[in-house]
């Protein structure tokens, strides 16, 4: 998720970067949410991030920040401000094709919404899990890989969403955005599919603090030359099961209602991991192997997650009002709020924050130590 450090950094170094950091991506989330009417935020502005966040994925876990080519002639801050915009534009394209292709001329529809979310869970399956296969079969080419992964995160969202998502549910209660002529029609209601979905993604950012431990061990044991596709067989139905499993404990045995449970658990525990992991500039007990390293800072990352959730849930309050409410009684309005804050607006963040601008300005603060300990 990041490039490794070109030197070792101490943990003073690291954890004053990372505070700094937060701090900076705080303000700057706020500064994005803020401002507008909590509906349009809640539609307009958490899809407009959303609609940049694939591309921003391929430019940052992919390519690290460093493709095209010519990025890398620039020197901070201008290289981010060049990565930041390309990400921008190509967010803007996308919102623009899912607009016209998918809303029907109704706006930002909960099938829009949903879609977009599933572009991103697609996303996070190609590349860390997948390792770009099967396009790596046709080119080596890691710019020709990183578009066709990103072509090919679209084709099979969209063929995930009609196939499995079904807004019947809307109906029933007369929702203001159901518009049948939208809906997909797929295998299970609309929010059995998408809290499942998104339950996966999180169990994929998670076993990166693991740096995929369980997987890469499977997959050892299963064959003597691992190779593909034997790899995304293997992980693939090691996250499918493990993530039912989790989705299962959390909803039907300790009885979390489905949309609670889902920022609960896996929304918070993505946000959770990149405070911990990308923030921290995966630098956080780096002298323990796995999996002792991974097991410490997931259980690190589950109590920034709860403090997390918190804090969202009260900044939902302040945004919009006592008015907003959690649970069905309340349309999930809070829960939304709380996701399309989150992962919506601060994890794009995140990434540009600890991947674009590496840090910069407060990086200014490593350079402070680093003098002084000379």
């Amino acid at each position: 998720m990041a490039d490794a450090a070109a030197a070792p950094k101490s943990m003073r170094n690291i954890l004053v970067t990372g505070i700094l950091g937060i701090t900076l991506v705080f303000l700057l989330a706020a500064a994005c949410i803020f401002p507008f009417e909590p509906t349009f935020f809640m539609e307009w502005v958490g899809m407009a991030f959303m609609a940049a966040t694939p591309a921003q994925i391929v430019l940052g876990l992919f390519w690290h920040s460093s493709k095209p080519d010519f990025i890398n002639r620039y020197p901070l801050p201008l290289k981010g401000l060049l990565l930041t915009i390309m990400t921008v534009i190509a967010g803007a394209v996308v919102l623009g094709l899912i607009v016209l292709l998918l809303s029907g001329g109704h706006g930002i529809t909960p099938m829009v919404a949903h879609f977009a979310i599933m572009t991103i869970v697609i996303t996070m399956w190609m590349i860390p899990v997948w390792q770009c296969w099967p396009v790596t079969i046709f080119t080596k080419d890691p710019i020709k890989i990183g578009l066709l992964v990103l072509l090919a995160a679209y084709v099979i969202a969209y063929g995930l969403w009609v196939l499995f998502f079904n807004y019947a549910p809307l109906a029933q209660i007369n929702h203001p955005h159901y518009y049948a002529e939208l809906d997909p029609a797929g295998l299970f209601d609309m929010w059995t599919a998408l809290v499942f979905f998104v339950t996966t993604a999180g169990v994929i950012i998670v076993h990166f603090m693991l740096d995929f431990w369980p997987i890469e061990k499977m997959v050892e044991k299963l064959s003597a030359k691992p190779s593909q596709p034997m790899r995304v067989l293997v992980a693939t139905a090691y996250i499918l099961i493990l993530s039912y499993a989790i989705q299962y404990l959390f909803v039907n045995i300790i009885g979390l209602q489905r949309v609670e449970y889902m920022v609960r658990v896996p929304v918070c525990m993505i946000f959770g991991t990149f405070l911990v992991n990308n923030m921290m500039q995966f630098g956080l007990f780096p002298n323990f192997p796995q999996p002792k390293r991974g097991l410490i800072l997931i259980v690190l990352a589950a109590i920034v997650a709860a403090v997390m959730f918190e804090l969202y849930a009260y900044a939902a309050t302040l945004h919009a009002g006592p008015s907003i409410s959690m649970g069905p009684t309340g349309g999930f309005q809070k829960e939304i709020w709380i996701a399309s804050a989150m992962l919506g607006v601060t994890f794009p963040i995140v990434f540009v924050v600890s991947g674009f601008f590496a840090f910069w300005p407060v990086t200014i603060f490593e350079k402070t130590e680093q003098n002084e300990e000379a």
